[in-house]
């Protein structure tokens, strides 16, 4: 759920986009340390919040997304090394 305050959106910190958010934070941070410092962690975030956009674009059943997003995400980045 999104609220405005003083004309900001605040997002519901239960909500399920910070439930995603959470996820991704959790599948960048594992692909980082799976990485071995071989690419920061900025560019990991990034490259699972793309995939994730990307998968989601297409999705029916979005539970597993984000675990999806960290396996994509991370072949791309391991190609790339």
């Amino acid at each position: 759920m999104v609220d405005r305050i003083e004309g900001h959106e605040v997002r519901d910190p239960g909500g399920p986009h910070a439930r995603v958010e959470v996820q991704l934070d959790q599948a960048a941070e594992e692909l980082t340390r799976r990485l071995a410092g071989r690419v920061s962690h900025q560019v990991v975030r990034e490259a699972v919040v793309e995939a994730y956009q990307r998968l989601s674009e297409h999705a029916k059943v979005h539970g597993f997304l984000p675990i999806l997003a960290a396996r994509s995400a991370q072949r791309r980045l391991v190609a790339a090394l």
